[in-house]
C-alpha cells in the first residue's frame, strides 16, 4: 500500500476553495447525494463483487462487457493502466457497431465466455443493443451478469426473470462516478486486478479531504482547476504514459458532463463549461502542442506522469559519434519521456499558460484509486462552487428521446 498521496503541483497561483462551497458539499453529502464517497468503505458490496467475479472466472475465461459512457470509460482506465489480466480476459464493447461486435467475438469459444451488461437505468439504448448483438453471436445460453439499479429498471426485471447473476449500482451513485462500484470492480476483479487496492487508495483521498478540507489533495486540485475555469475554456489533460491515456478520456467525460450546464441550481441560464481535451504525451508533442504554443492562449494544461526515469547501464553500440543517436546510448526511453514532460511543462508555462503537474510514483491500484477519487471530489466541489448541479446531465436527454423516437420505442 502506498504510504502517501500522489504529488500535485502547479506552475501558477490560485486561491483556496471558499468555506461556503465546502459547507454546501458537506450538506449534499449529509443528504446522501454523494454516494461515490462511500464506495471505498462499502466492504459488503466489495466482497459480494469479488465473490461473484471469482465464481464466474472459475467457469469462463473471457468476459464481454456491454456498456457505454460511465459504464465503460472507468473500466477501460483500470484495464489499460493496470494491465494485469492474469486470470481472465475482459473485452469491453462500447460501440453499437455490428462490425466491431463481430470482430470482438471472433475466435472466442462461446462455451468459455460470459457477458456483463452494465446500465444503471436499465434502459440505455446503446448498451442494450450491444448486449443483444453479443447474445446473438455467442448464443442465448451464455452466462449473463447484469449490473444495474438495485431496485428498478427493465434490465433488473429481465435479470430476475432469467435468473441472471446481478450486482447493484448504489442508488446515489451516478454513472460517471461509478468506477469504484461493481461497474468497474467486477470486470477488474474477473481480470485478476487488485480491486481492494483501488478502494484503499480512494479511501485515503476521502480521509485526507475530511481531515484537511481546502488544504487536502482534492481541495487543492479543485482550487487550482477552478482558478482558470473561465479564463481558459479548454482543459488539456495529458498523461505521459499510454497506460494512463484512458484515464484522460475518463476525466474528459467526468469534467464535461458534470460542469457543462445551461442553467445553475436556481434555474438561471448560465451556459458555462470548460472543454476537456485528452492528449497523449509525447505523441501529441508532434501535433497538438504546436497549437498550444502558438495558437490562442485559452488552454490550461494538466500533465500526468508516473515512475522515475531510472537510467540503464551504458551499453556498447555503433552509435557513438553520431550526433542524432549517440546521446541516447545507454539511456532508456523512460528518461526521454520524463525529460519531454518536464520540457513541455516548462515551455507551455513560459508561454504563459497555466500548467499543473500530477505525478504518481508508480502505476498501481492504490494510486489509480487516488486519482479517481481526487478528481471526482474536485469535479463535484467545482460544480457546487460554480453554482451548478454536478450530478445531472440534462443536455444529453434530448438526444436520447429523439433516438427512441427514431427507433420506434413505445411512448416516444
Amino acid at each position: 500500500m502506498s504510504s502517501a498521496l500522489f504529488s500535485f503541483k502547479t506552475m501558477y497561483k490560485w486561491d483556496n476553495v471558499n468555506v461556503e462551497s465546502l459547507a454546501l458539499f458537506d450538506e449534499w453529502r449529509k443528504k446522501g447525494k454523494l454516494g461515490f464517497l462511500d464506495l471505498p468503505f462499502n466492504t459488503e458490496l466489495c466482497e459480494k463483487t469479488i465473490l461473484l467475479a471469482d465464481k464466474i472466472s472459475a467457469e469462463v475465461d473471457t468476459l464481454f462487457v456491454a456498456g457505454i459512457g460511465g459504464s465503460s470509460l472507468g473500466l477501460r482506465s483500470i484495464l489499460s493502466a493496470l494491465d494485469e489480466n492474469i486470470r481472465g480476459k475482459v473485452i469491453v464493447v462500447d460501440s453499437p457497431d455490428s462490425k466491431v461486435i463481430k470482430r470482438a467475438v471472433a475466435g472466442v469459444d462461446s462455451k468459455k465466455a460470459a457477458i456483463c451488461v452494465i446500465t444503471k437505468s436499465g434502459g440505455t439504448a446503446e448498451t442494450l443493443s450491444i448486449f443483444m448483438e453479443l447474445r446473438n453471436n455467442l448464443g442465448t445460453d451464455v452466462p449473463v451478469i447484469a449490473i444495474t439499479d438495485p431496485k428498478k429498471g427493465e434490465l433488473r426485471k429481465l435479470g430476475v426473470q432469467h435468473n441472471w447473476s446481478m450486482l447493484p449500482v448504489p442508488e446515489n451513485v451516478g454513472g460517471r462516478f461509478s468506477v469504484l462500484s461493481p461497474v468497474g470492480l467486477f470486470p477488474a476483479a474477473f481480470a485478476g486486478i487488485d480491486t481492494k487496492g483501488l478502494l484503499a487508495g480512494a479511501g485515503e483521498v476521502v480521509n485526507d479531504f475530511d481531515e484537511h478540507g481546502k488544504n487536502s489533495l482534492a481541495g487543492r486540485i479543485t482550487a487550482a482547476f477552478l482558478s482558470k475555469f473561465t479564463s481558459h475554456p479548454v482543459h488539456v489533460f495529458m498523461p505521459y504514459s499510454d497506460f494512463l491515456y484512458d484515464t484522460a478520456l475518463w476525466f474528459a467525460q467526468l469534467w464535461a458532463e458534470s460542469l457543462g450546464k445551461a442553467e445553475d441550481i436556481s434555474g438561471k441560464q448560465v451556459n458555462i463549461g470548460q472543454t476537456p481535451l485528452a492528449c497523449r504525451g509525447p505523441a501529441d508533442q508532434h501535433s497538438l502542442v504546436q497549437l498550444f504554443m502558438a495558437g490562442p492562449s485559452d488552454k490550461t494544461i494538466t500533465i500526468l506522469t508516473e515512475g522515475s526515469p531510472n537510467s540503464s547501464a551504458p551499453k556498447p553500440g555503433d552509435f557513438s559519434g553520431i550526433s542524432t543517436m549517440g546521446y541516447l546510448e545507454g539511456r532508456n526511453p523512460n528518461e526521454l519521456r520524463m525529460a519531454e514532460a518536464d520540457a513541455t511543462s516548462t515551455s507551455l508555462s513560459q508561454r504563459g499558460l497555466p500548467v499543473s503537474r500530477i505525478h504518481i510514483p508508480e502505476i498501481s491500484s492504490e494510486y489509480l484509486g487516488q486519482i479517481f477519487m481526487s478528481l471526482e471530489i474536485a469535479t463535484t466541489l467545482a460544480g457546487l462552487t460554480l453554482g451548478v448541479n454536478p450530478l445531472d446531465q440534462p443536455g444529453v436527454e434530448i438526444g436520447k428521446i429523439l433516438t427512441y423516437k427514431a427507433m420506434g420505442r413505445a411512448g416516444y
